[in-house]
């Protein structure tokens, strides 16, 4: 009977309650029946609805620079959530495979010391993703807010309903009751495809760490067991490589359109910053940065743990090891030599520098916008 670590059942309830939000976003619950195996297209239809609705009154109401870029960015906004949404609910098998590799992390080795590498790393983990997607979801909830409060203040619009002309002096109540609804529970929907993102992302991290540590370990085993240990740790990394191929296959458009859009919105929001009522979109400010710091902070932390990897097998008394045993631990260091992370669009490597770059470039980007307006 396979036993598990002792922080395993508090992963369950994390688990259990991250495959709830995606049974949500399947709207998995409505009896298959009833609307023929089609309920999981409810909500992409939903965000192409938004789209639309975002689309319309940028075409069609009334505004100026400042009104024009703050319609844009839900727009850009809702290609993201319509991308990541998409993303998920085409790739279910693919995140159940993912799931089961992080129960299987959970396992007890024969090896205490595994164990406790093990227990260290991913609770851990656990308590950063929870930690991260709490404040995210705080930050997103309050940001719709700061927004739909200020299209109220100055009784303007970001969601129109499509095909509803803007009459001037016309009341716009109902219009602003459509896009509290439209905005919040697009701000829901988003946090399901991240909350996925971000646990399993952070969860990789917590098994490249415990493979560090097992190589560590590699020297303190006596020769006679060197050779199955090896074996084990060979098959280990293979799986690691496996897994993250699929986790970046499931997420390669999610993580472009992440990183097009994150663009987008900082070039614009330092320059809405600066304007009057400016202070309404500081907590979107913080749930952009959120967003895309998280993704570029688990792009560098990804890159700089498997770029270690040569060198701790390297540092190994690899000497010391047989023919046969050298061979692998070869193998090991070859596959080593190429280093994975997370990239945009297949060219572009997402870390801290390009995180650092586009700050830079929306910098720059708002003093273009202040000789326009």
């Amino acid at each position: 009977m396979v036993q598990y670590i002792e922080c395993y059942p508090e992963y369950q309830k994390f688990e259990e309650f991250i495959k709830l939000l995606l049974q949500i976003l399947q709207l998995s619950f409505i009896p298959r029946n009833a609307l023929k195996g089609y309920e999981k297209f409810i909500f992409p239809l939903l965000e192409l609805y938004c789209f639309t609705s975002s689309v319309f009154t940028i075409l069609y109401y009334e505004q100026d620079l400042m009104i024009f870029i703050i319609r844009v960015l839900p727009t850009v906004g809702f290609l993201q959530l319509l991308t990541k949404s998409l993303s998920v609910l085409a790739n279910t098998k693919q995140l159940n495979v993912l799931f089961l590799f992080i129960r299987e992390a959970y396992q007890a080795h024969q090896v205490d010391y595994v164990t406790d590498s093990a227990r260290i790393h991913l609770k851990r983990s656990l308590g950063i993703i929870k930690l991260i997607t709490g404040i995210l979801f705080s930050v997103n909830f309050v940001a719709g807010l700061g927004l739909m409060s200020y299209f109220v203040y100055i009784d303007s619009m970001a969601f129109a309903v499509p095909g509803v002309l803007h009459f001037p002096k016309a009341n716009l109540f109902y219009h602003h009751i459509h896009q509290f609804f439209v905005m919040q529970i697009s701000i829901i929907i988003i946090m399901i495809p991240d909350s996925i993102l971000i646990s399993i992302g952070f969860y990789f991290i917590a098994i490249l760490n415990i493979f560090k540590d097992i190589l560590n370990y590699f020297d303190s085993i006596d020769l006679k067991n060197k050779r199955q240990f090896l074996i084990q740790v060979h098959k280990f990394h293979c799986d690691i490589l496996d897994k993250f191929s699929i986790f970046s296959e499931v997420f390669y458009y999610t993580f472009t359109v992440q990183i097009a859009t994150s663009v987008v919105f900082m070039m614009f929001i330092f320059f809405i910053l600066q304007t009057d009522g400016g202070l309404a979109f500081f907590p979107l400010l913080l749930a952009i940065f959120g967003q895309f710091g998280a993704v570029c902070v688990f792009g560098e932390l990804i890159y700089s743990k498997t770029e270690k990897l040569s060198i701790e097998l390297y540092l190994t008394n690899w000497y010391e090891l047989g023919l046969e045993e050298q061979k692998i631990l070869l193998m090991m260091l070859y596959m080593t030599q190429k280093t994975f992370g997370l990239k945009a669009a297949g060219m572009y490597g997402i870390n801290v520098k390009m995180f650092i770059e586009v700050i830079k470039a929306s910098v720059s980007f708002l003093t273009i916008l202040y000789t326009l307006s």
